[in-house]
């Protein structure tokens, strides 16, 4: 009974008390900073993006977040807040520019150095990644050519057409393909190859609007998609996996260091870890009723995300061990 007693108390002060996957710690930020999607930098802390969101306080610290492995944290400020980040193969932090005109993708580098570059297009900069070979690529929302692949001196080197239109999220494939998830109903996922050519599939339903995606440890792609997790096949064969509970949101998506997919639960306030199998088991936040939207491995090799808690507009930095 004693023992069973202290291990309790060990979870609820966020101790490891065994083995498998808990929670380290939660930074909190202050109030006003809203972090949204987060990348492990190559200075070996993890970079967020702070985003201009409605809420009873005002929103400050606006543009990009800085934090060490043991918790330190600092921001660089850039106008109305930065909307999603990745981390280049020229060692800096790129970021797209989704709040205000003219919209830009820019590069902010470890000494917090800001640059903005121009975008080829109407429409507006969303989700960025980093593809084979090193170049950017980023969706430009409602624009006619809306996957744009730049290099790191910030010129776009293509700019593509997707069949659908209205591409949301990136992700890099096993070949130097990239693919691409459309917003629709039915929406559809797709993949350019390295000669520019364009293959798209319709998602089967139920239809929802598509979210992150990353290349799993299994060769599949695996994608945010609602209350599901899609893991598509190079030929495109598509399995639906069901978020836990009987409602689920599924925000953003990571591969581990234990071989698992990791995900932000936004509905649940909770850390889902998927197996490539497709089973799930969810991690309650530590903090209840708290929104996590962006994940990522850090350098540490534990699993990092962003969490805001809707009533009070509490953010904070949650960490978690996998294993």
């Amino acid at each position: 009974m004693l023992a069973s007693m202290i291990f309790i108390a060990a979870l609820n002060l966020g101790i490891a008390a065994s083995s498998g996957p808990h929670f380290i710690n939660e930074y909190t930020l202050p109030l006003g900073a809203y972090p949204q999607y987060i990348v492990s930098g190559p200075d070996g802390a993890l970079w967020f993006s702070t985003y201009p969101r409605v809420a009873d306080h005002q929103p400050i610290d606006l543009g990009i977040g800085r934090i060490t492995t043991s918790g330190s944290y600092s921001f660089f400020l850039f106008e109305l807040g930065t909307y999603d980040l990745a981390t280049g193969a020229d060692g800096n932090i790129w970021f797209t520019n989704a709040y205000q005109n003219p919209y830009s993708v820019g590069r902010l580098t470890p000494q917090g150095v800001f640059t903005q570059f121009d975008v080829p297009s109407d429409g507006t900069p969303e989700n960025i990644t980093t593809g084979r070979g090193g170049f950017l690529w980023y969706t430009a929302f409602g624009a006619y050519r809306d996957v744009i692949k730049m290099n790191t001196s910030g010129n776009a080197v293509a700019a593509y057409h997707t069949p659908h239109r209205y591409a949301v999220a990136l992700g890099a494939g096993p070949f130097g393909d990239m693919w691409f998830n459309v917003l629709g109903n039915p929406s559809f996922v797709g993949h350019i190859d390295g000669h520019g050519g364009i293959v798209e599939h319709r998602m089967p339903p139920p239809p929802y609007i598509p979210g992150h995606m990353v290349h799993g440890p299994d060769g599949r792609l695996w994608m945010c998609d609602g209350g599901y997790i899609a893991a598509i096949t190079s030929d495109f064969r598509v399995t639906l996996y069901k978020m836990p509970g009987s409602n689920g949101g599924s925000a953003d998506i990571t591969v581990g260091p234990d071989g698992n997919l990791w995900v932000t639960d936004f509905v649940n306030s909770a850390i889902v870890r998927v197996t490539t199998g497709g089973k799930m088991t969810s991690f309650q936040t530590p903090t209840p009723n708290m929104f996590p939207a962006g994940i990522t491995t850090g350098p540490d090799g534990n699993i990092w995300f962003t969490e805001i808690q809707n009533q009070t507009d509490v953010s904070k930095i949650g960490v978690l061990a996998p294993k």
